[in-house]
């Protein structure tokens, strides 16, 4: 007997045998590292110079720039340029933007924190067999990734074209087509008719934290629309340029962040 409803029958007493915890442990450890690199890349802390303002003014005067209102009015714009590139401030440190953040920050950081989320809160209900298949689909999928990345890293552009094709198929398949239509499907379908009309647990329970699972989920499948529609972007600079640039890593692509940087 087979299916997606073996994700839910007899739980919570699935057996989790070591090969599996050790799985989830690795991918909790990952995830985790890759949450506090991705903090560390994307800000950089300094601490807040109290006596800023009058600083910039000694700078100034040294810059013979002795108009008092020119002077005054070139610190604030120096300090509002600043401030437009701080994250956090308060009167003991500020956090800024780092020039090393992502493109596709945002995006990443939410897919993280609902990754991480979904790791610890399915361990902890013993959701491991629904959790080692969302595993399972995202690892399939991240491997044509790095490869297309390294390729392109290394300027192979004939390799980095063939990563990239079947890094669009792999997603289509594993992100676009069985997580939405098979996990996530039977994670709203199947999960209430197995473990609660047909299982021991309580009804009060699985509305309790359904739908908290619902929203993650939810949230990763936009994820991966998301992303599909960057990787689109790509296809189409490489088709219509015949250039590669990863707008994940640089919102601009790379030639265009070389030319700002220089």
């Amino acid at each position: 007997m087979g299916g997606t409803k073996n994700l839910w029958i007899l739980h919570p007493n699935h057996p989790v045998e070591p090969g599996m915890a050790w799985y989830y442990l690795v991918q909790c450890a990952y995830n985790v590292d890759a949450l506090l690199s991705l903090l560390e890349i994307s800000f950089q802390w300094e601490w807040v110079n109290p006596f800023a303002y009058s600083s910039a003014l000694e700078f100034l005067e040294k810059e013979h720039v002795v108009n008092e209102t020119l002077r005054k009015k070139q610190v604030l714009k120096l300090m509002i340029q600043s401030r437009h590139q701080t994250f956090i401030w308060t009167p003991i440190f500020q956090i800024k933007w780092s020039t090393s953040v992502r493109g596709d920050f945002r995006e990443m950081m939410a897919h993280h924190i609902v990754t991480n989320a979904l790791i610890f809160g399915s361990s902890f209900y013993r959701f491991t067999r629904i959790g080692s298949m969302i595993f399972l689909i995202h690892d399939l999928s991240d491997v044509p990734i790095d490869m297309s990345k390294l390729a392109n890293f290394v300027k192979w552009k004939a390799t980095t074209i063939i990563c990239f094709v079947v890094m669009v198929l792999m997603w289509v398949i594993t992100r676009l087509t069985i997580f939405p239509f098979v996990i996530f499907r039977s994670v709203l379908f199947e999960s209430y008719e197995y473990m609660v009309v047909k299982g021991t647990m309580d009804p009060a329970l699985y509305e309790a934290y359904c739908y908290i699972f619902y929203s993650l989920l939810g949230a990763l499948v936009l994820l991966h629309v998301t992303w599909f529609l960057i990787l689109i972007r790509i296809g189409w600079t490489l088709v219509s340029k015949g250039e590669t640039h990863d707008y994940s890593e640089h919102k601009l692509g790379e030639k265009q962040v070389m030319k700002k940087n220089a």
